[in-house]
């Protein structure tokens, strides 16, 4: 059961990201419109986070160790990937990157990261 509300919790908190980036986008809202709009996917992904670290304190030991891996290569692979854009950004070669998009390759590095962990300790 607890992973199932993990996973409807996230897909909540995607809806309400996207909705808050449309929100957003619309230039008439006023100030305290905006500040409501940016502040809305807060509570939900901090429910998702909540949700997260309760699911990996009921791992076994060695399921925490796979994924705390996995946190280490997503953590580090994806600040140096904002790095490089930035230095990228600096050299006029790309344009400026969609905050929102952080968490593509943070995710596909977590992946990576908990498959080859996985794939170590086997």
């Amino acid at each position: 059961m607890g992973g199932h509300l993990l996973l409807a919790s996230a897909l909540l908190a995607a809806i309400v990201d996207v909705a808050a980036a449309l929100i957003l986008a619309r230039a008439e809202f006023a100030l305290a419109g905006r500040m409501v709009a940016a502040l809305l996917p807060v509570p939900v992904n901090v429910a998702v986070l909540v949700l997260m670290v309760k699911s990996i304190r009921r791992l076994d030991e060695f399921q925490r160790r796979v994924h705390f891996e996995a946190v280490a290569v997503a953590f580090i692979s994806t600040g140096l990937a904002v790095l490089l854009c930035g230095y990228l950004q600096k050299a006029d070669i790309v344009g400026p990157v969609n905050v929102g998009l952080v968490w593509v390759p943070m995710a596909v590095f977590y992946c990576v990261g908990y498959l080859v962990a996985a794939r170590y300790y086997k």
